[in-house]
């Protein structure tokens, strides 16, 4: 005969409290798991000068120069830095629109009514295509996406930068410019032909507005993003003239 399971009320207590203990350790668990994350999350995000590129440079005149200049005057008087860890391209798109003169309140008001699209974006961050998508949807002219462009080809769109109506947003790893591995986005303001430096405005706090060589940000945006499988990339946007 099989032994019998007891059932008195003394049992059923004692599985009951071993099953919360049980359940108070996964949560437990769980809590210090995401607080890890998000801990090695923020300290990825946040800047190791210590670690950048030699060519990248945080001051000096030609810095200065290149912010007096109308591509980067435009972004001045309203630009807004990222909110959250993964909300480099919708603030990069924001401070877009904003020099454009049509500036969305904050990075979460470009996504318009999609709710669930927001959330994705804060939670996962987004990738190049998607940006572009949701760059197209505002409506704010014709988006072009750049994948792995020669050097050559590079320049040219930098040199165009002058051009009215033109934006450039960079989705880059940070590695090749700041010695930490992740993906970023934040717009180009700006470019020096003769020192072959490009004006990056940062839209994580603490970074600011940098020099960056031209060839290193081109490596940069030449790294493969593991999200889509697709070289990172540029988004060029030129923008319609709103109507009267």
């Amino acid at each position: 005969m099989k032994p019998e399971t007891s059932t008195s009320p003394a049992a059923q207590s004692a599985g009951r409290f071993i099953r919360r203990r049980w359940w108070a350790a996964i949560g437990l668990g769980a809590l210090i798991l995401l607080a890890a994350l998000h801990g090695y999350g923020q300290y990825l995000a946040a800047p190791h000068p210590e670690r950048f590129d030699p060519g990248v440079v945080t001051q000096g005149p030609v810095l200065d120069a290149l912010q007096q200049r109308p591509p980067a005057v435009a972004y001045r008087s309203d630009f807004q830095l990222q909110r959250h860890g993964a909300t480099c391209g919708p603030a990069s798109l924001r401070n877009v629109l904003a020099s454009l003169g049509r500036p969305p309140a904050d990075e979460r008001a470009v996504f318009g009514g999609d709710t669930s699209g927001w959330w994705r974006a804060r939670l996962l961050g987004m990738t190049l295509d998607e940006l572009a998508a949701l760059a197209e949807a505002t409506g704010v002219g014709r988006v072009r996406v750049w994948r792995d462009p020669d050097p050559a080809a590079w320049r040219a769109l930098l040199a165009s930068l002058d051009t009215p109506g033109r934006r450039l947003i960079v989705n880059f790893d940070r590695a090749p410019l700041h010695g930490v591995a992740i993906g970023h986005f934040s717009p180009v303001a700006g470019y020096d032909p003769a020192g072959d430096q490009v004006l990056l405005l940062d839209v994580t706090p603490g970074f600011g507005a940098q020099l960056v060589p031209s060839e290193r940000l081109r490596a940069a945006i030449s790294t493969r993003d593991p999200v889509s499988g697709r070289r990172r990339g540029a988004l060029q946007i030129d923008a319609v003239a709103p109507s009267p």
